[in-house]
């Protein structure tokens, strides 16, 4: 058993490069997110928001092919269970998602911050790899002091600082796998 996960992870680390096409798409919707942030009325801007998860998914498919990685690890279990764990936290996450947007549009970022990052700890498991899960638990634990502290902040800084932690991820897959 322990054979083939080790199989499994080199054979997903190798095709899907830990997501990295995936990563790459969420610092771009994390960078329009900070500047729809500062420039749209917050009426406009939670649509704006929402609409702008559904372009994550064509962008980080973009980006895995620029990057030469296989977006979607067809046939390699770790690999389905990454993509459907993924998925299922957008769908389940929907409702809410929806319902801030409507009933308290100034928490969206918030909640969009910490519920797209869920399954992080899942895609640690399964690329053999921390850094997932430290992604997830410093951009709960800072997106929710941002949001508690500096409230003046919660359009600008916070989805700036998601952008970042991203862009870190980006840089720092590489690394991590050629090790």
């Amino acid at each position: 058993m322990t054979d083939n996960l080790n199989e499994l992870r080199i054979d997903a680390a190798r095709r899907g490069q830990w997501n990295i096409g995936f990563f790459a798409a969420g610092a771009v919707f994390w960078t329009a997110a900070t500047v729809v942030g500062v420039t749209v009325e917050l009426s406009q801007a939670r649509i704006l928001w929402i609409v702008g998860t559904f372009f994550i998914l064509p962008i980080a498919v973009v980006f895995s092919r620029l990057f030469g990685a296989d977006p979607f690890t067809k046939g390699n279990a770790l690999g389905e269970l990454v993509g459907y764990t993924h998925m299922s936290v957008i769908a389940m996450m929907l409702p809410i998602v929806v319902g801030c947007a409507i009933i308290f549009p100034e928490a969206l970022l918030l909640v969009m911050a910490i519920a797209y990052c869920l399954d992080f700890y899942v895609m640690g498991w399964a690329f053999g790899s921390a850094l997932f899960g430290i992604h997830a638990a410093l951009r709960v634990s800072s997106v929710s002091l941002l949001w508690f502290a500096m409230p003046e902040w919660r359009m600008s800084v916070l989805p700036a600082w998601v952008a970042a932690l991203y862009i870190a991820t980006v840089v720092t897959i590489p690394i991590l796998r050629r090790r």
